[in-house]
């Protein structure tokens, strides 16, 4: 191993720490990959660690540095639990001020340094994601790479569904922050040093308009029930000691009960292995529903993993079972919703069911219903603000409707509000083609006369809209979405009325777009314009 004292004229922009364990047939490609790098390889540095290889790997790693001998350095560790140890001898030997860390299997596109880096230093990043490509049949993380981000958070974005290591970090948040890989998991040890960094950073930045990192197949999985029950355990408990209670922790840990213990769960439910074996497992992740995962969190899943959850902590493995079987159906029927008291249930299996008396809210999807909607006319008429649009529910129908806008004072929170007049549209659909005939609307806003007799107080008054359709409601900014040909231009201030109680003054409103695109008017009081003859 080369252990020399790292001299502050040694510092690079990025240091490449790549792992290889019995890869070598790969490995020539990963390392090809980082010489041809647009940014330079004076800007870079390459740490090569071989985790107990038995094939040619150190042969292709000593190779390398041979050849590169300025900007790649080698070492070697017996191989542990996981790539725990491996991971931390090149992270011990970083002297750039950005790290990556690689499979031997993965490749980086020719500038995904250079654009990651660019990232990096442009949005003071301590974390920045490049997007990932797979390289084969296997399946990679893409919903983070749906846009580029300069700034975003675990909490305001898809970046904590993504926990592999092949991130740019900041090298000095990891030393400040102790970071390291542990080396007690089985499995995870690269999730928990990735949690630890994202919930640390004070930004992260995300590079999704161009492929950054080809990622190659992982090893074969190896990883029992057990094993992921103790992963999900040992992660809820990171982020309990990382975050108060509260909805940032409620996310992230919704991410290990759904993608870690959802999944194991259910393959462990329909699988044909030794049914002691498997109950004992699914009794330790029972206990973790139990004791470990907040309600919070539990209602952030997907209901039928909820209501599967539900029944393992109940110790009901058979319906357990059942539930799991109906989530793997493809072919089942829709399931139907039922809508009370404003409320909308759907009605999966154990729905009110009194053998096992699951609670209502287990079923409550109200929150999942979506609104589709948007402003397509608004002009004046007067003191009249004339609106025309449509908005629905995708998955209720237009009946009974009580749809209203709804005028929101930004400093005070007064509210005002209007009813609209339902327009029937034969063609209007949802996104399936559903018909949602009665989702068209007009309204005529009078801020000459309010709810109280007297015209609209000054103030900013921002425009909403709540929807609501078979007494489910839901309100929606108004403006943000809205037809193409909709005249956004600046207008001057409109006359209201007379100021109550000003004598020589007048109220006069003017509509304006907010920076997010919703319809808002500020009402101030004027000295009257003079009027011509």
């Amino acid at each position: 191993m080369n252990t020399a004292v790292v001299g502050p004229t040694d510092v690079k922009d990025v240091t490449v720490a790549v792992r290889v364990c019995n890869q070598a047939a790969a490995l020539d490609a990963c390392l090809a990959s980082v010489f041809v790098q647009s940014i330079g390889t004076e800007r870079l540095e390459i740490i090569g660690v071989d985790d107990g290889s038995t094939d040619e790997s150190g042969s292709v790693l000593a190779r390398a540095a041979h050849q590169y001998p300025a900007f790649v350095r080698v070492g070697q560790v017996s191989h542990g639990l996981s790539p725990a140890a491996a991971r931390n001898w090149a992270l011990s030997q970083v002297r750039g001020r950005y790290v990556i860390f690689l499979e031997a299997t993965d490749r980086l596109a020719p500038d995904a340094l250079e654009r990651m880096v660019a990232a990096a230093d442009a949005n003071e990043a301590d974390v920045v994601l490049g997007k990932l490509e797979s390289s084969g049949r296997h399946a990679v993380a893409t919903s983070m790479f749906r846009k580029n981000q300069a700034y975003t958070d675990v909490y305001a974005s898809r970046v904590y569904w993504s926990l592999t290591p092949d991130k740019l970090f900041r090298t000095s948040l990891l030393q400040r922050r102790g970071l390291a890989f542990p080396t007690d998991m089985v499995i995870g040890d690269d999730q928990a040093f990735t949690a630890g960094a994202f919930i640390g950073a004070d930004n992260v930045s995300v590079v999704g308009d161009a492929t950054c990192v080809v990622k190659g197949p992982s090893p074969a999985e190896r990883a029992t029930l057990p094993d992921r029950v103790a992963l999900v355990s040992r992660m809820l408990a990171l982020i309990g000691s990382q975050l108060p209670e509260g909805r940032r922790r409620d996310k992230l840990q919704s991410r290990h009960l759904e993608v870690e213990l959802g999944k194991a769960t259910a393959a462990a439910l329909l699988s044909a292995t030794d049914a002691a074996e498997r109950d004992q497992a699914l009794w330790a992740a029972a206990e973790v529903l139990r004791t470990q995962a907040s309600a919070g969190a539990l209602a952030l899943l997907p209901r039928m993993v909820a209501v599967r959850f539900a029944l393992l902590a109940q110790g009901r493995f058979a319906e357990a079972q059942r539930m799991a079987a109906f989530e793997a159906d493809k072919e089942r029927p829709a399931v139907r919703k039922t809508v009370e008291n404003g409320r909308v249930y759907t009605t999966l299996p154990f729905f009110r069911d009194p053998q096992v008396a699951l609670p209502d809210e287990l079923f409550d999807i109200t929150g999942d219903m979506t609104v589709t909607h948007q402003l397509e006319k608004a002009r004046w008429d007067g003191p009249m603000l004339l609106l025309d649009g449509f908005a629905f529910f995708e998955q209720l129908s237009t009946k009974d409707r009580a749809t209203r806008v709804v005028l929101r004072e930004r400093t005070s929170g007064a509210v005002e509000s209007c009813p609209v007049t339902a327009r029937r549209d034969d063609e209007l659909t949802n996104a399936k083609g559903r018909p949602r005939a009665m989702g068209r609307f007009s309204c005529r806003v009078n801020l000459a006369q309010t709810s109280s007799g007297w015209p609209l107080p000054p103030g900013t008054w921002d425009l909403h809209l709540a929807v609501g359709f078979e007494g489910v409601t839901q309100e929606v900014r108004l403006g943000p979405r809205r037809a193409e040909e909709l005249d956004t231009t600046a207008r001057a201030p409109v006359r209201i009325a007379a100021a109550p109680g000003t004598q020589g003054l007048e109220l006069a409103a003017t509509p304006y777009y907010t920076e997010s695109g919703g319809l808002s008017i500020e009402v101030a009081q004027r000295t009257p314009l003079p009027r011509h003859a």
